[in-house]
């Protein structure tokens, strides 16, 4: 891809969010549009490390995710979760992008339940940013902070903010990392669906909204879709599980630059 496109495509993510150019999420938060603040399973040590503790087996998860068909703009991320004694660790690597724009992921973080309903995390990131010879590269560390609470049998609530100490990416224009509060509510209705809700702030940027459901016709079959605003995206997917494997494919569509797919596996390391 010439250099023109992936200036291109590199100022459509800023305009987005600089913390939404790593699609490190998992095809499940990808199929609900991005409202995963809630979710309790492996993809929580990148989306709300204040879930991980609430793990009941070691796992491990993998996912490719390709940004509106273009090949040059893949992530390929593998997480790792690691829960005892109410306490779990988590750690995480992704990359993207190609010889001209590169960036690179890698973050640790630490999770535990604060109560018999309610657990908490902090995480720490490392971002490595390569724009070629030309403009160099750039090594920024910020942070996370989760939270999760059970508020009753159906409604769980989940708080994330991210980048709290406002790390700079440089000095020009005093550009950083987007700083982000996620507040999110999952409400479920039966055993087969459950709704979503989040709310997401950047300090710059309006707030965006997302709201998706889960469905489960069958035992081993799950159906998620999802939409947002800021900007306006749609989501869908599937997942299935084998043992102790679980498979999920998701896209979401961008009304101007077309659909996202991702590819997720997740595996339970023991019973």
């Amino acid at each position: 891809m010439n250099k023109c496109l992936s200036l291109f495509v590199y100022v459509i993510f800023f305009q987005i969010g600089f913390s939404q150019v790593i699609f490190d999420q998992g095809a499940i938060s990808n199929s609900l549009a991005g409202a995963n603040i809630t979710l309790s399973d492996v993809w929580s040590v990148n989306n709300n490390i204040g879930n991980l503790s609430q793990l009941q087996n070691s796992q491990i998860g993998i996912s490719l995710n390709n940004r509106f068909l273009i090949p040059d703009f893949t992530t390929s991320t593998i997480v790792f979760a690691l829960p005892f004694d109410d306490k779990a660790l988590g750690i995480n690597y992704s990359n993207f992008g190609n010889v001209n724009y590169q960036i690179h992921k890698a973050g640790i973080g630490y999770s535990m339940k604060l109560g018999k309903n309610i657990s908490g995390g902090i995480k720490m990131n490392y971002l490595s940013i390569n724009l070629g010879d030309f403009y160099g590269s750039k090594s920024i560390i910020s942070g996370d902070i989760g939270i999760s609470a059970q508020l009753n049998t159906a409604l769980k609530m989940g708080v994330l903010i991210q980048n709290p100490t406002l790390s700079k990416i440089a000095n020009f224009e005093d550009e950083r990392i987007p700083s982000l509060i996620h507040l999110g509510f999952n409400y479920e209705v039966s055993e087969q669906l459950n709704t979503i809700v989040t709310i997401e702030k950047d300090i710059i940027y309006p707030v965006s909204l997302r709201a998706a459901i889960v469905y489960r016709p069958a035992e081993k079959l799950t159906i998620n879709a999802g939409v947002g605003t800021q900007p306006t995206t749609f989501g869908f997917g599937l997942g299935t599980q084998f043992n102790r494997v679980s498979l999920n494919i998701g896209s979401q569509y961008h009304q101007i630059l077309g659909f996202s797919p991702e590819l997720s596996l997740t595996t339970a390391l023991h019973k």
